[in-house]
């Protein structure tokens, strides 16, 4: 870290591009080897990403979540019910409705997924002194308690 350079007033926009510009540095050589060795395709991810998100969710709202149709929702759900990461469950209060939730290896799915990315932070957070390490962390707690709030 240059700690000669001046302090510059940086805006939102420039923050989120440093970080969209960082994301995919963090996840180099995640994607293929992680979800290849697992036969877990992106848009099987990003569905149980979003169940995840949810706990329990509707494929009405995985769909509106994903923007695309029902029916593909549906072919992706089947094929990760097939797998053996997402099982389907009639909803109690309306046995027409169907909700979906991860089955115990989805769950595991995440937790090596998670366990394969704080590797890499670890990796990513080298360079940074203690108190850096403490800003950044105070900083990506307040960030995830205020999107946890808005679910």
């Amino acid at each position: 870290m240059n700690k000669t350079a001046p302090t510059q007033r940086l805006t939102r926009q420039q923050v989120s591009l440093a970080v969209a510009r960082l994301m995919p540095q963090i996840m180099r050589g995640v994607q293929l080897e992680f979800f290849v060795t697992r036969g877990v395709t992106q848009s099987q991810f990003l569905l149980m990403a979003s169940i995840r998100a949810y706990a329990r969710c509707t494929m009405s709202t995985l769909a509106r979540n994903l923007h695309v149709s029902l029916p593909t929702v549906s072919g992706i759900v089947d094929r990760l019910v097939r797998a053996g990461f997402v099982r389907r469950i009639t909803d109690e209060d309306d046995r027409r409705q169907v909700v979906v939730e991860l089955a115990a290896k989805g769950r595991r799915f995440f937790q090596e997924f998670e366990a394969v990315i704080r590797r890499r932070w670890e990796e990513a957070l080298l360079p940074l002194e203690p108190q850096e390490l403490q800003a950044f962390y105070d900083v990506i707690t307040k960030l995830r308690e205020g999107l946890q709030a808005d679910r």
